[in-house]
């Protein structure tokens, strides 16, 4: 939960200050970071989250229920990246913030699809991830996703900041664009499952034309878990 926290702020949800503003998460779980960005949202924010997983997806229901945010919208049983579930007029929907704590790594992500011809254009100017690793898959769904003026804060294992080939041409066109506003690198078995150290990559579309630099702060030695 605190590391919700943490999302909420990097991605300034402070500015939600209207029932009209939007959050989603594409891997959203059992709902705990868009319910953490909900609760320090000045406005009563709208909620929208895809879960593969039928039962994680019925406890985000749930979950919503239990913290007054019935009105949210969780769509279940499908995977974001072959089947989005948010869609409109043949596009992706998009959203002022979007967070998310994908599967790091996923080998799986090109399962029902075909990403060479994504017909929502994910892919396109970036490149294609490599074909066991989703980390970029999801990044680049999420930026999708995301509206000119949004912001979004994603999960990731630390190895998408410097492994090579498809990734590194990948990376290489997310910073030329100025998307990627700042990482924060966070320590090794910080996260239930995995002992990888990981970190979170915060986007912010607004500011990208402008953008000369990313911010970069190492917090794994001075982070309490």
């Amino acid at each position: 939960a605190e590391g919700g926290g943490i999302m909420a702020k990097v991605i300034d949800v402070s500015r939600a200050t209207t029932n009209s503003h939007t959050v989603y998460d594409p891997t959203c779980g059992s709902g705990s970071l868009l319910l953490k960005v909900a609760d320090e949202a000045p406005a009563d924010i709208t909620i929208y989250g895809q879960e593969l997983d039928n039962a994680t997806a019925g406890l985000a229901i749930l979950n919503m229920w239990l913290h007054g945010k019935p009105t949210a919208d969780i769509k279940k049983g499908q995977s974001t990246l072959s089947s989005p579930l948010f869609v409109e007029h043949s596009a992706l929907k998009t959203f002022d913030f979007v967070v998310a704590n994908p599967p790091f790594s996923y080998k799986s992500w090109r399962n029902g699809f075909d990403p060479e011809h994504d017909q929502f254009g994910r892919f396109d100017g970036f490149g294609i991830p490599p074909q066991k690793s989703g980390d970029y898959a999801f990044l680049l769904h999420i930026l999708k996703s995301l509206k000119s003026t949004g912001t979004g804060a994603v999960i990731l294992p630390h190895g998408v900041l410097f492994r090579g080939n498809a990734e590194a041409e990948i990376r290489k066109n997310i910073i030329e664009r100025g998307y990627i506003k700042g990482i924060i690198g966070l320590p090794a078995n910080l996260f239930y499952g995995t002992g990888i150290p990981a970190c979170i990559i915060v986007l912010d579309k607004a500011g990208s034309s402008d953008r000369k630099g990313i911010f970069m702060i190492d917090a794994s030695k001075g982070f309490v878990k």
